[in-house]
């Protein structure tokens, strides 16, 4: 007998409900996976490349190599965390550290895998002992048996062609500092000629070229046609969303004024792998100059759940978001976490302005008076704290001078950096010159920053604010920023 149409008609709804929950559970699979693609901590470790200490540039690689192939969350520790520590983080984080040295141009290298919860167990270390060989075959043995997901795979591109180019790329990496950055530029610039189809090259020379902005800008060149964007628009070419030179490139872009385009790479990055820490950090720094507050505040929260119970602040700058959001006790909070880590001019300038916010001058002057001392860096803060200073012992005339000066010396620089130029503006107007802090106030917007909550609320900018042009500022502010509200609601950056 023939099926009846009823039941014929149950059957296919049966089948189609099936195909439906095994699709949504595929869907809850792919979710998982790209959220939870591993926690990965790596400690410091000594490499031997002829007497050079190249250890930094290896964990670097590394970790480039995890979060682009893997999209793993990866950290790093100068030691094995306490066993205190250890009780505060995920038990599934992998440990990673390593041992090796160069010999002619090949590499002999020791690593050493752990989990959180093997080490609470007091349990063995697994060794993986690659053996002395051509460095790249060492790195794809790495990559091969490491315990990730591979996700994607790129690996040729993070890689150069070369053995012999693989040792002065570690040295690139293992550089820190912008003078050294600087004077290591040739070396980048060759490099990438040899080796155009390698992304790291390419991402060592955009971070160079970023950091001689602060030393030499005119080697690197401002904006969109500048040799450092260059160099990270043709990282991320070759490798779509690889997060450290997209959030270097989103720094270099915040900071000439191009917030909308750093927030779109970053929301593309993101898209791809959306669990890289640094990601979030530059999520935070392009949204607070853009006014994009809530996105900010969102993009710090993800990134203190990513990075974990050993989280610290940012290296790059001190973080203003809760400041702008008027939030002064979580400022507080995170200066003093980053006070704690350094004590350089830009930390005791900002911990001598809170001060000043809360209406504790005394204060407000010691931390100036240590900002001020002629060895401080970076030297434009230490010049702002000179400029305090002055205002806080009575010396305007002395201060504005010492601020026009400064003005004229950023100028010429020509990095146009729109928060710093804020706090320009800030001072002359502190300082009784509130023509000169309208001034500063739009060149700040022309060169990005347009966060109107703290143009509007900044105690700093009261004089300025009484100014005839203040409300044609104002109304360019709330527009522009409603402009990137539109674009970038906080959403758009979600997991």
């Amino acid at each position: 007998m023939a099926p009846s149409r009823a039941t014929t008609a149950r059957t296919g709804i049966w089948i189609t409900l099936i195909l439906v929950l095994l699709g949504l559970a595929a869907l809850v699979v792919f979710v998982r996976s790209r959220q939870s693609a591993g926690r990965v901590l790596i400690l410091a470790s000594a490499l031997d490349d002829h007497g050079k200490d190249v250890g930094p540039g290896m964990e670097t690689l590394l970790a480039d190599c995890m979060e682009v192939l893997s999209g793993a969350t990866v950290t790093h520790a100068a030691t094995l965390p306490s066993p205190a520590d250890l009780l505060r983080l995920s038990p599934d984080t992998r440990l990673l550290r390593f041992a090796g040295r160069r010999s002619g141009d090949q590499l002999a290298m020791t690593l050493e895998w752990n989990t959180v919860d093997r080490v609470r167990s007091g349990k063995p270390w697994t060794l993986d002992q690659p053996g002395q060989q051509d460095p790249l075959r060492v790195v794809r043995h790495i990559v091969q048996t490491w315990p990730l997901p591979l996700r994607f795979r790129q690996l040729d591109a993070l890689l150069p062609s070369s053995a012999s180019n693989f040792w002065p790329l570690l040295e690139s990496l293992s550089i820190r500092d912008d003078q050294s950055a600087a004077a290591d530029l040739a070396a980048s610039q060759r490099f990438v000629e040899a080796e155009p189809r390698c992304a790291t090259g390419w991402a060592v020379l955009g971070d160079h070229l970023y950091r001689s902005l602060w030393v030499d800008p005119l080697q690197a060149g401002i904006g969109l046609n500048s040799r450092t964007h260059h160099a990270f628009q043709k990282a991320v070419e070759l490798v779509p969303g690889h997060p450290r030179a997209t959030f270097l490139w989103s720094m270099m872009l915040t900071d000439t004024g191009n917030q909308s385009m750093a927030l779109q790479a970053l929301r593309d990055a993101v898209r791809l792998r959306a669990n890289p820490p640094d990601l979030y950090l530059g999520i935070a720094y392009a949204s607070r100059t853009s006014g994009l507050l809530e996105g900010a505040r969102r993009a710090l929260a993800r990134r203190a759940k990513l990075l974990g119970p050993l989280a610290t602040p940012s290296a790059w700058f001190a973080e203003t978001t809760y400041l702008y959001l008027g939030d002064l006790e979580a400022f507080g909070r995170e200066l003093d976490r980053a006070g704690s880590l350094r004590q350089d001019a830009s930390i005791l300038f900002y911990k001598g302005y809170f001060a000043l916010l809360q209406g504790h001058d005394a204060q407000a002057l010691n931390f100036m008076r240590a900002g001020s001392d002629p060895g401080m860096i970076p030297t434009h803060f230490r010049d702002l704290c000179r400029v305090y200073r002055a205002y806080l012992e009575g010396r305007s005339t002395d201060g504005l001078v010492e601020l026009r000066e400064m003005d004229e010396v950023r100028g010429k620089l020509h990095i146009p950096d729109g928060e710093w130029t804020f706090k320009e503006a800030e001072a002359y107007a502190i300082l009784g010159d509130a023509d000169r802090g309208v001034d500063c106030a739009t060149r700040a917007f022309v060169q990005g920053f347009s966060c109107a909550a703290w143009y509007e609320n900044s105690p700093f900018l009261a004089k300025a604010r009484a100014h005839p042009r203040w409300r044609t500022l104002q109304r360019n502010i709330r527009e522009r920023q409603a402009v990137l509200e539109g674009s970038f609601p906080p959403s758009a950056f979600e997991p």
